[in-house]
């Protein structure tokens, strides 16, 4: 399945924190910069500082802006613009320097990126009203293209690119599958509602159940 245009799932929407952390992630082999802004704004940026190179997933929040975490500098929300540098307050930043950024929504719970601009406005698949309970993400060892007979045969029906539907533990999940590189992806999965303390453990045990499942997968 083409990687372009379509919108790709790659976090928990939940897990970023306005003004706080920021997260680390790949979409086929594009290492990201996840963060969301003092204002609530999600970013999607490439993970590197344009001046030296360095992760800017290590950098720091700083309300509407992103310092890295090696000299400082400071990139605005929305279009990643060079804002500041610590090093030399009384000079202007180079209009030039500016950190690539990916379209990104929020929708179902979930950080949505495409790593290239779409022709349309076309929302990201799946369920546009439904968000549900974030249960965990789970890294599995398969590349995303050996993992749809594992869910099939695991009793889960996909309802769009990316998105399945099953149940765990007799519980219902929904399934998002991230592709982060050639060799393995991500599983994002969701529930209807936020589990008990009882049914807790099993329902997460079934999860590890069904990622052995998929790693067990023989290579085609």
């Amino acid at each position: 399945m083409s990687a372009y245009p379509l919108w790709h799932p790659v976090a928990a929407a939940q897990n970023l924190h306005a003004g706080d952390n920021t997260i680390a992630t790949l979409l086929y082999d594009q290492p990201l910069a996840l963060w969301r802004s003092a204002s609530g704004s999600v970013q999607a940026w490439e993970d590197r500082c344009p001046h030296r190179g360095v992760p800017l997933s290590l950098g720091r929040v700083q309300g509407d802006r992103l310092a890295c975490a090696y000299h400082g500098w400071q990139y605005a929300a929305q279009d990643g613009r060079c804002v500041a540098i610590p090093a030399m307050p009384d000079q202007s930043v180079p209009g030039k320097v500016c950190v690539k950024s990916y379209p990104v929504q929020e929708c179902q719970g979930l950080v949505w990126v495409q790593l290239a601009q779409a022709a349309d406005d076309a929302p990201p698949p799946g369920p546009q009203s439904q968000s549900g309970c974030f249960l965990r993400s789970l890294i599995a060892d398969r590349p995303i293209a050996q993992i749809d007979a594992a869910l099939v045969n695991a009793g889960f029906a996909q309802q769009a690119p990316y998105v399945w539907h099953g149940a765990l533990d007799n519980s219902p999940v929904r399934l998002y599958a991230q592709t982060a590189s050639a060799k393995w992806c991500v599983l994002h999965l969701f529930g209807a509602q936020v589990p008990t303390d009882a049914q807790r453990p099993p329902l997460f045990a079934a999860m590890r159940g069904l990622r052995a499942v998929i790693e067990a997968t023989h290579e085609v």
